[in-house]
């Protein structure tokens, strides 16, 4: 896909879409259809934030891509999840008590979620994103 398709008000429609449907799948702890919108080679990078050095997992597939999306995004006493831009794009920001603890980014092909991004901590980051 071009560049100029990803910017098209129908690909921002199907990502914002695309992300809502992940946001409600998870929280509700949805394991099927939060597979349903996983491609099957799909990563989720989690990078933890830690300013010292660098601190990236990355879990593949849909199986461990669904546990790791419900762990983060199930409803907890305190955590809320928001709908929020990310870099621009539609994406998901997790607050504990108004603080963010983690913004989340989604890149799709072929309408299925390929990679989820996560940068938790995204505090210090505040300047280059809009969270």
């Amino acid at each position: 896909m071009s560049l100029i398709a990803l910017r098209t008000p129908a690909h921002r429609g199907r990502r914002r879409r695309t992300v809502g449907a992940l946001r409600s799948a998870a929280s509700s702890r949805d394991l099927r259809r939060l597979r349903e919108l996983l491609a099957p080679d799909v990563a989720v990078v989690v990078d933890a934030g830690e300013p010292d050095r660098a601190k990236v997992r990355v879990v593949h597939g849909p199986d461990d891509a669904s546990l790791l999306l419900v762990h983060a995004l199930s409803a907890r006493d305190g955590q809320e999840v928001a709908e929020r831009p990310v870099n621009d794009r539609p994406g998901l920001v997790v607050s504990r008590g108004g603080r963010p603890t983690a913004a989340i980014a989604v890149d799709l092909a072929d309408r299925l979620v390929s990679v989820v991004w996560v940068r938790l901590d995204p505090a210090p980051l505040r300047r280059g994103m809009a969270v």
